[in-house]
């Protein structure tokens, strides 16, 4: 055992030595999830959407002008639904036929007697389609409660006192990717080097052998996929306002330990299996951006599609999103023993598939000058 230990820590300075000589196999861990942040963020968390809408006000009257001002003050509590840019009907059914105008509200003549206005839309987006007629009920709600003729009101009781915004729960998932994905694919283009170096022979004959190579692969993606997190991390903190307590941040950060461990086993197993860069990379990327937005990266898997929820409920990777997130942004005051425990079991399981990707590499065929 204290050979092996040797061994693995031998393999772990070495693999340090080399990832400084080659960034370019930490890359990818670094760059995939700042690119998802960043146009997460953007695209749906930050800064509000602001849809540009044409208001058509026929009626002209009292009633109208009140309605256009609910219409004005309506939003969320990052920014308002709507920003009127034209008010022109001809101007504005044009625009809108060529999609540059999400909604189109015409409030017409009769308004005060029918208490309706109409609405249209370009309708290439059923789940906007569905929210235009949030913000427009919205819109009208606060008309009404104005008016004091709004026949129900929301009491709106959270769990938390203060929201969670969209960009820093994204932020504190896609940190989650960053680790995991940092881990696995910093294990594989360890491993995998050693088959496009052409010194897997060496490696064969040297005094530790492939399985604290292994087993060093592990230590050494483990540890520094803290490091190619950081800059995930520091974008979140300076342009998302993802900022943890410390406390949290520090508990999340021990949780995952064990949960990088599975995944540096993972990396090295299909290091083995795959042999090459190309082939490990593209899968390995794929299925972890397929796991932030499906297992609760994203979005809380509740507040996702059927089809969705049902994937993550199978899908164990998920299990890191759904457990952190609570800590991560204070909902939860930390893990469940039942949580840490199967983070021991993923653990485990990770260096068993480490263990025997090195067994297995006694086997591998070796190409021409290995």
């Amino acid at each position: 055992m204290n050979e092996m230990i040797r061994g693995a820590l031998a393999a772990h300075r070495r693999n340090v030595r080399l990832l400084r000589r080659r960034p370019d196999l930490v890359a990818q861990g670094v760059l995939v999830p700042l690119v998802v942040l960043v146009l997460c963020a953007i695209l749906f968390g930050s800064w509000g959407d602001r849809w540009p809408v044409g208001v058509i006000d026929r009626a002209d009257n009292e009633r109208s002008a009140a309605i256009t001002d609910s219409l004005a003050q309506s939003r969320s509590n990052v920014d308002l639904y709507f920003e009127t840019i034209e008010d022109d009907p001809s101007a504005a059914r044009e625009m809108l036929e060529d999609g540059r105008l999400q909604l189109v509200i015409t409030i017409p003549e009769d308004v005060a007697t029918t208490n309706e206005v109409r609405i249209s839309t370009y309708n290439v987006n059923t789940d906007a389609t569905k929210n235009l007629r949030f913000r427009v009920d919205d819109a009208l709600n606060i008309h009404d409660e104005v008016r004091g003729a709004l026949p129900a009101t929301v009491d709106l009781q959270t769990v938390a006192e203060e929201d969670v915004t969209r960009a820093a729960f994204i932020a504190g998932g896609v940190l989650l990717l960053a680790l995991l994905l940092g881990s696995m694919l910093l294990a594989a283009n360890v491993f995998a080097v050693e088959e496009e170096g052409r010194t897997g022979k060496e490696l064969l004959m040297s005094p530790f052998g492939a399985v604290p190579a292994a087993l060093g692969c592990v230590l050494t993606s483990s540890l520094l996929a803290y490091l190619s997190a950081v800059p995930t991390y520091l974008t979140g903190l300076l342009l998302f306002g993802f900022t943890p307590d410390v406390g949290s941040l520090v508990l999340v950060l021990l949780f995952m330990l064990p949960l990088l461990v599975a995944a540096a086993g993972l990396g090295v197993l299909l290091a083995q299996l795959l042999r090459q860069h190309r082939a490990i990379q593209p899968p390995v990327i794929l299925v972890a951006i397929a796991t932030f937005f499906v297992g609760g990266g994203f979005v809380s898997v509740p507040g996702m599609p059927p089809t969705a929820r049902t994937i993550a409920e199978w899908w164990p990777p998920s299990r890191v999103f759904e457990w952190s997130n609570p800590v991560l942004h204070d909902f939860a005051g930390s893990y469940t023993a039942g949580q840490w425990a199967w983070g021991v079991v993923f653990a485990l399981l990770g260096l068993a598939g480490a263990f025997w990707a090195g067994r297995r590499e006694l086997a591998a065929p070796r190409r021409n000058g290995q």
